[in-house]
């Protein structure tokens, strides 16, 4: 009986979870597409394509042109291995066939206990998304270490974000101690590699994830184009 009540819970936890996942995935879609449209009006003559993944083996192989003092350094990877943030990546590319890649963009959602209250379920330990987002995070710097700036951003919600919450600081920490809701792009606080990093209680409106999404691609285009 306990084993059928610990695994009813833990259905109902996931299925929480998954509902508000597929929100919030439909949401920075839609974010995107809005920013798209935004953007192709602003630079008639770029041509833009998002892609939902990138493979760790391309990350590494551009590591290698790019510091080819090192290229006999780096791991090897399986080939099936990718980074596969949220709002995926947007690339621009000029008529002259210049092609750079201007926004990654991630969302997290992590803390169902508000949620779980109101349906009667016991508190559920504060989950992994933040550990997810430092993967990734790590293999974005990666991606732009050539580069003078960073274009990713992250929204992340849910009750684990409350402004008490300790977890926000495991945040800051990734931040590398830079504060949170702040657009950070060109990268002029070296060693340190500050991102936008917006989190908060409430879920991110697909407005507002478009209008921050649309400054920080404006931005890295200007600084790639101009």
């Amino acid at each position: 009986m306990a084993n059928s009540n610990f695994l009813r819970q833990n259905k109902n936890q996931h299925s929480i979870k998954n509902s508000i996942s597929k929100v919030m995935d439909s949401d920075v879609d839609l974010a995107v597409q809005l920013m798209i449209s935004i953007l192709k009006k602003k630079y008639p003559a770029l041509t833009f394509e998002h892609t939902k993944k990138l493979s760790l083996s391309k990350i590494i192989s551009d590591l290698s042109s790019q510091y080819p003092q090192y290229e006999k350094d780096f791991s090897t990877v399986m080939k099936e291995s990718f980074i596969k943030p949220d709002g995926g990546f947007l690339y621009a590319t000029d008529k002259k066939g210049n092609k750079k890649l201007v926004l990654v963009a991630e969302v997290k959602h992590q803390g169902t206990n508000d949620k779980r209250a109101d349906e009667g379920l016991p508190k559920q330990a504060k989950g992994n998304a933040i550990e997810r987002l430092g993967k990734n995070l790590t293999g974005v710097r990666a991606i732009f270490k050539a580069e003078s700036m960073i274009p990713f951003v992250c929204f992340g919600s849910g009750h684990d974000f409350q402004e008490s919450s300790t977890i926000l600081d495991r945040v800051v920490t990734m931040n590398d101690f830079f504060p949170l809701n702040k657009i950070f792009i060109e990268k002029t606080h070296l060693p340190f590699e500050p991102v936008s990093m917006f989190f908060r209680y409430k879920d991110w409106s697909t407005e507002e994830m478009t209008k921050i999404m649309t400054d920080v691609a404006d931005e890295a285009i200007k600084y790639h184009f101009r």
